[in-house]
This record gives structure tokens, C-alpha cells and sequence, in this order.
């Protein structure tokens, strides 16, 4: 800490902002559960990249709307999500999609929208580059 003009102040690294950071696999189990809800199987690696760049939107994200929606992602997997059976995973994202509350169904939108659309280029992209 450094004083100036009588106030302390943080010394941080230019563009040091702290951020929690998202579980892989329970972005990954969310991914899946939206993208392949028959559970038909999904391309190992374009989820994983998936997971990459949807965890990256969200540190991307400008302050609030990422806190918001890393407190929403954390929320939504801090009562067992991950472990609970895909019927049951299934009827919460049934839940939170058509809940009163407007920032439950923002959230699966988003995930559903946006995860859809970086799976599929990374599949696309991996057919490119062969």
C-alpha cells in the first residue's frame, strides 16, 4: 500500500481485476445438459473448447454483468447440480428457464445461446483444419 495525499491506496498490476473463477465441469455438465439433452454424446473436444471460450465470455464480460453471472453460474451448481441424475438436472434447468425471475431465464439463455454457438464453430472449425 502506498499513501498519497493522505489516503491509502492498492498498488495492482494495470488491468489486474480479481475474478472467481468458473468450474470447468459444471460448465461442462450445464453445456451438455442444454446442448444434448437426449444425451446422444456430444464431440470431447469441441466441449471442452466450448467450456474455454464460454468461461472466457464471462471473465470478458464487463464487471457487474460478469459478477452477476459467475454469482448466477455458482448459484445455479451450489445445491449438487453435477451429481444429481440427468432427469433431475434436466427439470432444474426446466426451472430456472421458465422461472418468474428474469435473470434465471437470462442465464440458461445465454448459456443455451451462446454455448450452441461455440460448440458448433469449434466443431466447424475442426472440420476446416482437416
Amino acid at each position: 500500500m502506498r499513501s498519497g495525499g493522505g489516503q491509502a491506496t492498492r498498488l495492482r498490476a494495470p488491468g489486474y481485476e480479481p475474478r472467481v473463477l468458473l468450474p470447468s465441469g459444471l460448465v461442462a455438465t450445464l453445456l451438455q445438459d442444454l446442448l444434448d439433452p437426449g444425451a446422444r454424446g456430444l464431440d470431447a473436444a469441441a466441449l471442452s473448447g466450448a467450456v474455454d471460450d464460454m468461461k472466457g465470455r464471462v471473465r470478458g464480460m464487463p464487471r457487474y454483468l460478469g459478477a452477476g453471472m459467475t454469482a448466477l453460474t455458482l448459484a445455479f451448481g451450489a445445491a449438487g447440480y453435477r451429481r444429481w441424475p440427468r432427469a433431475r438436472r434436466l427439470a432444474w434447468i426446466h426451472g430456472w428457464r421458465t422461472s418468474p425471475a428474469s435473470p434465471t431465464r437470462d442465464f440458461i439463455e445465454f448459456y443455451e445461446k451462446m454455448g450452441t454457438f461455440v460448440y458448433w464453430s469449434r466443431i466447424e472449425h475442426g472440420r476446416e483444419s482437416h
